[in-house]
């Protein structure tokens, strides 16, 4: 991983970043419904084949279900506040020597949004504020609380491609990272897209109305506070990369139904205790997954 907690900091910030942009949001691909483009109730399952673990020492089985719930918004002039709930449900099955078994994992986080952007500018500006919990909800203590926080300052080169650079802190597991964003929106053509939010990159292709196609990279798994205060394993680290191709129906104005295939790789889990103090690790072998999204778009 290039930074810690890239999933989490990643899962939280990047749909922000690229939906902030004031790019028309019918010009924005969701690949990995991630909850790019206009606002949308998102519903997300993943179902990951077996990771094993390089050590030798077991496997992963992991069944996700991801919601994506907008609350509130309010436009004034220039300025838009908004509110929405993200949630991240995984049923997890550790065949590893942390004796986990069948663990349920949540994560639970609600993003508070204040952008700027005025049409006689091609300036414009976002930050947000996305508090949450990680936990399985065992024995919840101030490890299991996370946050994350963006500043962005973008620019509209012109009308094919937007930037954007800021920097954004996040804090998961008592460990506190402060790392830059940097992102773009480029429209080459009427049928091509491409939209980067390091470590998200997304290619779409939507060669006629109603049907899009995209290569999409992402990262995926988290980090969470799990168990009582008498086991010895308290938290886990779990980093993964996914590599997708995905095709999405527009099914009238408001439904969209997409599928995603591809491979999980260059995976990492650590087992810790109360104190941080990593009790077991391994690398993870590539393992294939597929996924399935239901949308309902304002």
């Amino acid at each position: 991983m290039p930074f810690p907690h890239a999933a989490s900091i990643a899962r939280r910030t990047a749909a922000l970043l690229l939906a902030a942009l004031p790019a028309p949001a019918a010009d924005l691909i969701d690949p990995a419904a991630l909850g790019f483009g206009s606002p949308a109730f998102t519903l997300d399952t993943t179902f990951q084949d077996s990771l094993s673990l390089e050590n030798g020492s077991g496997d992963i089985n992991l069944f996700e279900v991801r919601a994506l719930i907008p609350a509130l918004k309010w436009k004034h002039d220039s300025w838009l506040f908004a509110a929405g709930l993200n949630y991240t449900g995984i049923e997890a099955d550790f065949n590893t020597s942390a004796n986990l078994g069948n663990t349920h994992l949540h994560d639970l986080a609600i993003q508070l949004v204040a952008a700027y952007n005025n049409p006689n500018t091609p300036w414009w500006a976002l930050g947000f504020l996305t508090p949450g919990i990680a936990s399985d909800f065992s024995s919840v203590t101030s490890d299991a609380l996370t946050a994350t926080s963006l500043a962005l300052v973008g620019y509209r080169w012109n009308d094919h491609l937007d930037l954007a650079a800021g920097v954004f802190a996040s804090w998961s597991l008592g460990e506190a990272s402060v790392l830059p964003a940097l992102g773009f929106i480029w429209n080459p053509s009427s049928h091509w897209i491409i939209q980067a939010t390091p470590p998200i990159v997304a290619i779409g292709w939507k060669p006629i109305p109603n049907w899009t196609f995209g290569l999409v990279a992402y990262p995926a798994g988290g980090s969470w506070e799990i168990g009582n205060s008498s086991d010895p394993t308290r938290q886990i680290d779990l980093s993964l990369w996914r590599a997708a191709l995905s095709i999405e129906r527009r099914l009238g104005p408001h439904w969209r139904i997409s599928a995603r295939s591809g491979l999980a790789f260059a995976g990492d889990i650590e087992f810790r205790d109360s104190s941080a103090r990593v009790l077991s690790s391994s690398d993870l072998d590539s393992a294939p997954f597929a996924a399935l999204a239901l949308k309902w778009a304002f």
